[in-house]
């Protein structure tokens, strides 16, 4: 640290008890010729006068130093860049992030499916993604493993180009059947993500509930390279 600043904070100190020491001198020093006494005024004065000055500098320096502190202080700016780059991850984890239903939950929903069957689902998935169809294979072996009629996987188009991690649920049925009801409860218990859906007027009515697969998300800058093909 440079000397100055080590001793900027004492020097408008020593400079009053310099100046309360001359002045108490001046006091019990014996008369004197009024030269003297005009020498030692202008003496006392300009230490007077150091004693301001130095303690106006001080302020000023300090109030220099908190500024460029606050200037350099960049906490709150690269906070908020942490933050934005964890949410860009998120993100990215998010669209790029193997959906799969592992054995161990592929058994338990089975047994907590089970007394509620056989029930008649639909499983499907979008065409050309094989991602998609391993998730509605395994979503399928589970429900056929309760005891389901589950019909599939298949694939079409009839439900649009869905981008979604979930399981989308088209109820073809009556509106809120028990089936459906039944799938959200187990979806919900073992943490499948899913979304209920209405089905397009265009599309053919089985009857049957219908679990759709879609594509995963995907980021931004992927959308944008894939519309430009």
């Amino acid at each position: 640290m440079p000397i100055s600043q080590t001793l900027l904070p004492w020097l408008p100190a020593l400079l009053i008890a310099a100046l309360s020491a001359a002045a108490l001198a001046a006091t019990t020093v014996p008369a004197v010729s009024n030269a003297a006494k005009q020498r030692r005024l202008a003496g006392l004065a300009i230490l007077g006068v150091l004693a301001l000055g130095t303690t106006v500098w001080q302020a000023w320096a300090a109030g220099r130093e908190i500024a460029r502190l606050k200037q350099n202080d960049r906490s709150t700016e690269l906070a908020a860049q942490v933050t934005a780059l964890e949410q860009q991850v998120a993100k990215l984890k998010e669209s790029t992030r193997v959906r799969a239903l592992d054995a161990e939950v592929a058994a338990r929903l089975a047994d907590f499916l089970r007394p509620s069957g056989p029930r008649t689902v639909v499983i499907s998935c979008i065409p050309n993604d094989i991602e998609a169809y391993e998730y509605a294979t395994e979503i399928a072996a589970a429900l056929k493993s309760a005891k389901w009629d589950a019909r599939g996987p298949e694939t079409t188009m009839m439900f649009g180009k869905i981008r979604a991690m979930g399981v989308n649920i088209f109820d073809e049925g009556a509106p809120g059947s028990d089936t459906v009801k039944i799938l959200v409860a187990a979806f919900v218990k073992f943490a499948i993500p899913y979304q209920i859906r209405v089905p397009p007027s265009a599309a053919p009515h089985s009857g049957a509930v219908e679990l759709f697969v879609g594509t995963r998300p995907v980021q931004p800058e992927t959308a944008a390279v894939e519309t430009q093909r």
